[in-house]
């Protein structure tokens, strides 16, 4: 085979897009009886662990550079979370352009009940993996994500 195809079969964003996608469907399966993705969960134990430490809410924009996601993508997850009650989006007193995201107690007391399933499911993965590969997984996952930058800054 040509040299330069298997390199690129080989390519790190492709395997790390392959190995989400089987993680992220272990996830979601854990917390479907929650009734919520695991997309969705980070995104409410974000907003959950703001009002943990006294934050009135986060700006959409900071919420989706802590996810690291854009603006628009965002307002997709958020949208369903809104309908049910689990999160409220207001305009900020200070600034009425900045639009400001709470999770509401319902949403606090849902993500609380999905605490379990989620766990469930981080077992399932060290159990694979081993708990020790998975903290040095995360480890470079982390590192990895610095290395982008925000999001969208394309550095």
């Amino acid at each position: 085979m040509d040299p330069e195809i298997m390199q690129v079969m080989g390519c790190t964003c492709l395997r790390l897009r392959r190995a989400t996608r089987r993680l992220t469907q272990i996830y979601d399966h854990a917390l479907e009886a929650a009734g919520i993705t695991a997309n969705q969960f980070g995104l409410l134990m974000r907003l959950y662990g703001a009002s943990l430490s006294g934050s009135p809410g986060l700006s959409i924009g900071a919420l989706a550079e802590r996810l690291g996601t854009d603006p628009t993508t965002l307002n997709r997850t958020l949208k369903p979370l809104q309908e049910r009650g689990l999160v409220r989006i207001a305009a900020d007193p200070a600034d009425g352009r900045v639009r400001i995201t709470r999770i509401t107690e319902r949403g606090q007391n849902e993500v609380r009940a999905a605490i379990p399933l989620w766990r469930a499911a981080q077992t399932r993965v060290e159990s694979a993996l081993g708990v020790t590969a998975t903290g040095a997984l995360n480890e470079l996952l982390d590192r990895a994500a610095a290395l982008a930058g925000p999001v969208g800054s394309g550095t």
